[in-house]
């Protein structure tokens, strides 16, 4: 079985980029080339990968959503950051993805599309693939499945379908990461919770959240059965939100936003997205001595340890990674 990698390339980034402020090759900052480099090799090689996948945000990638959400995200489109940080951000990135095709590494972005509505998608549409996704963005732990998997950046963690994961706090089924969010908020893309709702208040009036899958359905029966409501099992029921709107059907937007998948892909994405799943890489240009040139020119060889065969030890994943894409592309090419 196909054990891929696939990645939330800005995600991971970012995670370099902003927590490696202080690496530069004299002249430029390669924080976040370095990680996203150091970081994919060294996930290749512990989880034996056979297939690596980049999903990138594309232009205007909040759109769909702000469509049904309108604060969708706001608190980050108003954030700034300096000039020099976004043209140092978009030049390695793009360094980034010049490695990557190197590297036999697919990778895509579709403008008007996030990477997690294709990650999501992805997961649903690969057929005999074993999956590790990696992210910090814990709105995916609810992609979690028998065959999906979710390592999570800020916490140097991998979890597996049966395990617990940490929201606000507490511990819950993976399977119930949507419902949380939809009913409690999410504070990071500026969804908007019930008032006076978090995860304990959720968790006293539907308990089996703790243990095993909750709808959101349920949540609304188990509240309704009741002969007398508090305040906050009213709140729930009526819509109200830490933003003192009133809207019955919040609910029905949170949980729609919160999810990831087709619903909010352009054709162009869908199509690319399943072909990204099928497809074999081209070997033509592609070589690995390509991406040392890059190494060397990024003045990266310079940071590894000192000792002759320390850039051998950092390229070797994606020596076996290109060996394993070369062998899939000729196998397909002769059949």
């Amino acid at each position: 079985m196909t054990r891929t990698l696939l990645v939330d390339g800005n995600s991971l980034l970012s995670t370099g980029f902003h927590g490696i402020k202080n690496m530069y090759n004299g002249v430029d900052h390669i924080g976040g080339l370095y990680h996203f480099l150091n970081t994919l090799r060294k996930h290749i090689d512990s989880y034996l990968i056979t297939k690596v996948v980049v999903f990138w945000d594309g232009k205007e990638n909040t759109y769909p959503r702000i469509k049904l959400y309108p604060d969708y995200k706001l608190n980050r489109r108003v954030k700034s950051k300096s000039q020099d940080e976004l043209q140092s951000y978009a030049q390695q990135k793009l360094r980034v993805q010049e490695y990557l095709e190197e590297l036999y590494v697919r990778q895509a972005t579709f403008d008007k599309c996030e990477a997690d509505d294709c990650l999501g998608y992805y997961c649903e549409k690969a057929k005999d693939e074993e999956i590790i996704i990696l992210t910090s963005d814990r709105d995916l732990l609810q992609l979690i499945s028998n065959k999906v998997s979710l390592y999570v950046l800020s916490l140097s963690k991998l979890f597996k379908e049966g395990d617990k994961v940490p929201l606000n706090g507490v511990n819950i089924p993976s399977s119930n990461v949507r419902l949380v969010k939809t009913i409690c908020g999410d504070s990071s893309d500026n969804i908007y919770g019930i008032k006076m709702v978090g995860v304990k208040s959720l968790i006293k009036i539907k308990p089996e959240i703790l243990k095993e899958k909750v709808t959101l359905k349920e949540v609304i029966d188990t509240i309704n059965s009741k002969d007398k409501l508090s305040q906050k099992e009213k709140n729930i029921v009526e819509g109200k939100t830490k933003n003192k709107e009133q809207k019955l059907n919040i609910l029905d937007i949170n949980y729609n936003i919160i999810g990831v998948g087709k619903q909010f892909l352009t054709k162009e994405a869908i199509n690319g997205t399943k072909e990204l799943a099928k497809d074999t890489i081209d070997p033509e240009g592609r070589h690995w001595k390509n991406a040392l040139g890059l190494m060397m020119s990024d003045g990266i060889l310079n940071i590894l340890p000192k000792k002759d065969d320390s850039w051998v030890d950092f390229i070797r994943p994606f020596l076996r990674l290109t060996r394993i894409e070369k062998d899939f592309y000729k196998n397909k090419k002769n059949n």
